[in-house]
């Protein structure tokens, strides 16, 4: 299978690959029978994303106050998770963003979703939106560019493993280690590294700059102020996207396609059914509901819990879909493969 960047490369030069989507040969679901329920979900609310946005900032900014108050290693470290677990749920947030589904204006969707989720997160959201829809077009097939990151990294898609080799696995994740493989995707949506980029339009330019400007601006104002405190808040900050945040979406995004059947269009990606506590630290606005993602993309993330039980009244649906209940439900799956 080609690399990352050669299938990113060939696709600028040929954006439709002959027979590219022919290559799935898996029996289809019928989606007619559903348009009533998907058009009546798939309205776009502007107050409720904000009403979910605004809190996840909150709980963060809260937190590091707190961490700073208590002043204690072990409040800095309980910090990192929380503020990783946010992360978590902008990076989903954003995921929304990229199919236009935050705001209904696209240009307010954009723009807001760079300044308040893409750009504190290192991306953009017009990159992210370009390969995204090529994994949708070509998923789980030679031209899907999310597959063959999984399998260039191999560490988190080769299965099964030992249970040396899967503890072995999540520390490494968890302490960062293997945090740089994540590089082979994430430069593709890293404005700094596609400043010049034609899909980084003269919009998002301007947002992030200007963003750029104010951060940076505040944190050397801040520097200035309050120095210890300062450099503790960014590194709690940074450490949690390179560690917490990096086993949590390893395993969400290995969960999403690995180790299913791909007999039929339901069992080619899979549904996961959290508890509550993996609902806040791995799988928040209704990011665990893939395979309904996939069915119907137009949904909102907080609609798709609404979508899923509606799929499970459908008897094709209930027969095929591939749904696995929690995470550990997953890790189980995979190790028996």
């Amino acid at each position: 299978m080609r690399t990352v960047d050669q299938i990113l490369h060939d696709a600028t030069t040929q954006p439709n690959p002959p027979n590219a989507e022919t290559t799935r040969d898996l029996a289809r679901f019928n989606r007619t029978r559903h348009i009533d329920l998907v058009r009546s979900l798939s309205r776009v609310n502007g107050w409720r994303t904000t009403l979910y946005l605004v809190p996840q900032w909150a709980i963060m900014i809260a937190t590091l106050l707190v961490a700073v108050r208590v002043d204690h290693w072990a409040m800095y470290l309980f910090a990192m998770t929380i503020i990783a677990t946010r992360m978590q749920a902008l990076g989903v947030m954003m995921h929304d963003g990229a199919h236009h589904l935050l705001y209904r204006n696209r240009f307010v969707n954009d723009v807001v979703c760079d300044l308040f989720i893409a750009f504190p997160l290192g991306m953009s959201t017009t990159l992210y939106r370009k390969t995204h829809f090529r994994h949708h077009r070509y998923t789980n097939t030679e031209e899907d560019q999310d597959l063959a990151a999984q399998q260039e990294e191999h560490e988190w898609f080769e299965w099964p493993k030992t249970r040396f080799g899967l503890v072995l696995t999540i520390l490494r994740s968890l302490f960062g280690a293997n945090f740089a493989r994540g590089w082979i995707l994430y430069k593709h949506w890293a404005p700094w590294n596609n400043f010049r980029s034609p899909d980084f339009p003269l919009r998002s330019r301007v947002c992030y700059v200007i963003s750029m400007v104010c951060v940076y601006g505040f944190f050397a104002w801040a520097l200035q102020v309050e120095t210890r405190t300062t450099i503790i808040l960014m590194a709690v900050y940074m450490i949690a996207g390179m560690t917490v945040l990096n086993l949590i979406n390893r395993i969400r995004v290995t969960a999403e396609h690995l180790g299913t059947r791909a007999d039929h269009e339901l069992n080619e990606t899979r549904t996961v059914l959290p508890s509550l506590l993996e609902r806040f630290f791995i799988a928040p606005y209704g990011v665990n509901f893939h395979l309904e993602h996939h069915l119907f993309p137009s949904v909102p993330g907080y609609q798709l819990a609404n979508l899923h039980r509606e799929l499970m009244k459908d008897e094709e649906f209930r027969q095929h879909a591939h749904i696995t209940h929690g995470y550990t439900g997953v890790i189980r799956e995979l190790m028996q493969r």
